[in-house]
């Protein structure tokens, strides 16, 4: 993807990095040399790596003594950097970096006048699930530029999307089995956790609050507008899932012939990446270091939502021409030590009525989005990632009560609903016998 965001300008009259001395260790006017590499796969924004040839120190960096080879910027346009044609608030950068501090364990800050009791110890539980698992890494924020839209983030280093590293054919060396095998593990048990230490969190708190301190910092917003913005979040988060469940539930009435799909009442709502995807999910080629990146969209969510869109986005990289039957398999084996591990943390969630359902709507809705998404299907590879959304979605019932998991598979297998199975009794769905 092209940048139309000059970052080489913006990195040398931001002040960011440090003054070059001469040889009398005097202070010269220019900065450090750097490169740029724009990074390509982002849809929201536009990303680059900035690499310099010896470690240095950045000037805004909260530890002083800390240098850095490398880091990523991130521009957020008024719109979508893949169509600029598309607005979009440049918020979401806000919500990138406040998700970052709290998950990271930077300071957060709090109306006082509003109540935090236990909170403090909450956000401390989310850092502390990312401490167990030092093979999962979220990159911390260096800084935070509110004019100018840019955020300044730590390098996790060269990693690939895990979809792609799976279902690449050069990947058939079989020592790798056992430490993909375990990353998937690594990746499921922290998901399980995090989500259960996340929903501890008091979100209209965490997310209107700092959504307050955050528009401190805005230039031309007064206290009355600032209010009003800052009501508008709580209000959001009021009605955000529903509407997001609604929206799936009107493409399934499109597709699906039957009554009204009627909502769950056990959800447990959490904070999620809410667009998780394996874009958003990175591995190095030794599977020994996972970076999770990409939180702009960071807020309520449900563990099912995510966990079925993650899976949506694998299912159609299996049914991809450039796929081999050794990635499909590696897919499918990823997935189900990855839901394995979730289900053993959370065995009852996963296997109730109203957790499966939600997973196969929120699967079933994704796997729609992204044919327009994932442009290298073909023909062929489209219609099955459109017949598997279908049965996805008639699977998922009127309700809870009437789920129906042999509407996965029918005579055919081209949809890949033996696959899907090994998966789904991974999770704890009650798969019938085939």
């Amino acid at each position: 993807m092209t940048s139309n965001f000059d970052f080489s300008s913006y990195l040398s009259s931001a002040n960011l990095l440090p003054p070059r001395l001469n040889a009398n260790s005097k202070e010269v006017n220019d900065n450090p040399q750097f490169e740029v590499t724009v990074l390509s796969g982002g849809y929201t924004n536009f990303t680059a790596r900035v690499t310099f040839p010896e470690p240095i120190p950045l000037a805004t960096a909260s530890s002083s003594t800390r240098t850095y080879e490398s880091v990523i910027l991130k521009h957020a346009p008024p719109h979508l950097a893949t169509d600029s044609n598309i607005p979009m608030s440049v918020a979401r950068q806000v919500t990138e970096a406040r998700a970052l501090e709290l998950i990271t364990g930077a300071p957060i800050q709090f109306d006082q006048d509003n109540p935090v009791g236990g909170v403090v110890e909450s956000v401390k539980a989310v850092k502390d699930v990312l401490d167990r698992y030092p093979v999962i890494q979220v990159p911390a924020v260096i800084h935070y530029d509110t004019e100018k839209n840019v955020l300044l983030l730590e390098d996790l280093g060269d990693l690939k999307g895990v979809a792609d590293v799976l279902a690449d054919a050069a990947l058939e060396d079989p020592t790798a089995k056992s430490a993909l095998q375990e990353l998937a593990t690594q990746l499921g048990s922290f998901l399980a956790e995090f989500y259960q230490a996340s929903s501890m969190l008091p979100a209209e708190l965490y997310l209107v609050n700092s959504a307050r301190d955050a528009l401190n910092g805005a230039p031309g917003i007064d206290e009355k507008e600032k209010e009003e913005l800052a009501k508008s979040v709580e209000a959001s988060l009021a009605d955000s899932q529903m509407k997001a469940r609604q929206q799936a539930e009107k493409v399934a009435l499109g597709i699906v012939d039957s009554d009204l799909i009627q909502t769950d009442d056990e959800e447990n709502p959490c904070l999620g990446m809410v667009d998780f995807w394996p874009g958003n999910v990175l591995v190095n080629p030794d599977w020994n270091k996972c970076g999770l990146i990409d939180w702009e969209y960071f807020g309520m969510s449900d563990e099912a939502s995510e966990l079925g869109m993650f899976l949506a986005h694998i299912h159609i990289t299996k049914f991809k021409p450039s796929t081999s039957p050794g990635g499909q398999e590696r897919l499918g084996k990823f997935m189900s030590a990855l839901f394995q591990a979730y289900s053993r943390h959370s065995p009852s969630k996963a296997r109730s009525k109203g957790f499966q359902r939600r997973f196969l709507i929120s699967h079933g809705r994704e796997l729609f989005n992204g044919i327009g998404m994932h442009k290298d299907l073909g023909a062929k590879g489209s219609q099955n990632v459109m017949e598997a959304a279908v049965r996805s979605l008639r699977a998922a019932g009127t309700s809870s009560d009437e789920i129906n998991l042999e509407a996965l598979w029918e005579e055919s297998d081209e949809s890949g609903g033996i696959w899907l199975s090994n998966i789904l009794s991974s999770l704890g769905f009650l798969v019938p016998e085939t």
